[in-house]
């Protein structure tokens, strides 16, 4: 006779099959727009001959490059940092509501800005800045997240 018997999983009562799904790879991945540094650029080309305004400028547009934003069906993912990486999670069924915004410079380039307003107590105000399609990325990140609210079976009491 087999003494060896087959281990027993016991799961917590609050866990349910849509709270324990895997982690789906990105829906959308965008970087931070390189308009953010307009600024800097018109003052590198103006004073090209000093060293220290092109320096800042590269050092800005690379850690703008740097800066990430993904969606995935569960989270919103914010990657920065260029020599110190630093990742910012936030779940999508404590997103309250979704603000999308377009200053001009970044209107006329057809970037603009997504301003998240959530239950977080670490970041109540989460802003994808500088993003190409913002109207269609912050409909895409409504319908996760009621998505999500469904699955997780939150609901919102003010």
């Amino acid at each position: 006779m087999d003494d060896q018997t087959e281990p027993v999983v016991i799961e917590p009562p609050f866990a349910s099959a849509a709270a324990m799904q895997p982690e789906s790879a990105p829906i959308w991945k965008a970087t931070e727009g390189q308009i953010v540094n307009a600024r800097w650029i018109f003052l590198s080309l103006i004073g090209f001959w000093l060293l220290l305004p092109v320096l800042w400028t590269a050092w800005r547009m690379i850690r703008t490059a740097c800066h990430t934003y993904s969606l995935t069906t569960q989270r919103i993912r914010e990657r920065s940092g260029v020599l110190a990486v630093q990742v910012d999670e936030l779940e999508l069924y404590r997103v309250k509501d979704i603000a999308v915004l377009q200053p001009l410079v970044q209107r006329l380039l057809g970037r603009g800005q997504i301003v998240l307003l959530t239950s977080d107590r670490s970041t109540p105000r989460v802003v994808l800045n500088a993003i190409p399609a913002q109207a269609k990325v912050a409909d895409l990140i409504r319908a996760h997240v009621e998505q999500c609210r469904v699955q997780k079976g939150v609901r919102e009491i003010d």
